[in-house]
């Protein structure tokens, strides 16, 4: 198998890693802009202490220091089984890419965008034989998150889905498949979480470290304000229109109001940068938070049976990438036994009351038993 990166940034590199160590068989074609002649160096380099350690032996390390190709040359794209672009979150960048890509490979090349906001179908408007076109969304860091994203089109064959799949697989990780508003779900409910977090910051009158740490039993290593820091506010704090299911936009053009005032009073846009800017420019309260992880769990496993409620694939699977993606500590059914069904409803039904948001809309309790157990 031959395998196109398109963009070698942080995303493009995890991509091309998780690959290259995971398929010892694959050939790969790195289109990198800005430094292929040093990325091919210091990959060499790398494989010359992974011999010298035994991590690999003769034979495998003369087959992999031939394996890759850094060029800034598209063209080089020619007999690429899947090509897949991870280049910054800019639709006119992509398209174009996407353009030189289909003109260098086969009408059956797989051409996949690691896109994480942008509209997928307007991605690939002017690329023929969509059969072949959709989404493939890892999240960062690459090696640590156990789901990818497939985010089909309806011209998508199945075929195709299953040749990316058995790719995903083949890399150790487990695909998911979305389709038309709920493309990039993950994404989204990942955003959810972070802008009800900033919400909870507003109502208990708490500051950044007094809600995260209220709500940190729920998280395995990472609350809401700790993803939102490794993110960066560059990102988190794009327009809610990114994403398509009418419930939770409220929600999201709040915490991106929110972020973007952080922006405007100086918080820098890159990552690791937000919670430091918070400790400098608020101080603990004092305020009680102790409803907060309730008011946390509510959120979560509200929008988890929205989404189940309309999800047309596998629910356990589906449920397994929502606790995977927002690093829960517990499966969400364990969550629910945590807290009384009566309690998360009240604090739902409060929250609903109070800014009109869809996201807190609930369903029956049948439903939730139903999706839930």
């Amino acid at each position: 198998m031959k395998i196109g990166i398109v963009g070698y940034g942080k995303m493009g590199k995890d991509i091309f890693s998780l690959f290259f160590d995971k398929l010892p068989d694959a050939q790969f074609v790195v289109i990198d802009l800005f430094g292929a002649e040093e990325n091919k160096e210091a990959m060499l380099k790398t494989l010359g202490k992974s011999l010298k350690r035994k991590k690999l032996t003769e034979e495998q390390y003369e087959f992999k220091k031939d394996s890759f190709l850094f060029t800034d040359d598209t063209s080089a794209l020619s007999g690429c089984n899947v090509v897949i672009e991870a280049v910054f979150e800019n639709m006119t960048a992509k398209k174009e890419l996407f353009a030189k890509a289909a003109q260098a490979v086969s009408d059956d090349c797989l051409l996949l965008t690691n896109t994480s906001s942008l509209d997928i179908a307007s991605v690939f408007s002017d690329i023929p034989h969509k059969e072949r076109c959709f989404g493939l969304h890892f999240f960062y860091p690459v090696k640590l998150t156990g789901f990818v994203e497939l985010n089909v089109l309806p011209e998508t064959s199945q075929s195709n889905v299953e040749k990316a799949a058995q790719l995903v697989k083949a890399a150790g990780k487990k695909p998911i498949v979305f389709s038309g508003e709920y493309h990039i779900y993950l994404n989204q409910i990942l955003a959810c979480m972070v802008s009800h977090a900033i919400y909870l910051r507003e109502i208990f009158g708490a500051s950044t470290s007094e809600t995260g740490r209220a709500v940190e039993e729920l998280f395995s290593i990472a609350g809401p304000f700790d993803v939102l820091d490794s993110v960066g506010l560059g990102l988190m704090a794009g327009s809610p229109d990114n994403f398509r299911i009418e419930r939770n936009k409220g929600l999201l053009g709040y915490g991106c109001e929110k972020m973007n005032g952080w922006l405007a009073e100086g918080c820098p846009k890159d990552t690791l940068s937000f919670l430091d800017f918070m400790a400098e420019h608020e101080s603990d309260t004092g305020s009680d938070c102790t409803k907060a992880a309730l008011y946390m769990a509510a959120l979560i496993l509200n929008e988890t049976v929205n989404a189940a409620f309309e999800y047309n694939g596998d629910k356990t699977v589906f449920l397994e990438a929502v606790q995977d993606t927002l690093g829960l500590a517990e499966p969400l059914s364990a969550c629910l036994e945590k807290y009384d069904t009566k309690d998360i409803f009240a604090a739902l039904d409060e929250l609903h009351n109070n800014t009109g948001f869809g996201s807190y809309v609930h369903k029956d309790e049948s439903e939730w038993e139903n999706i839930l157990g």
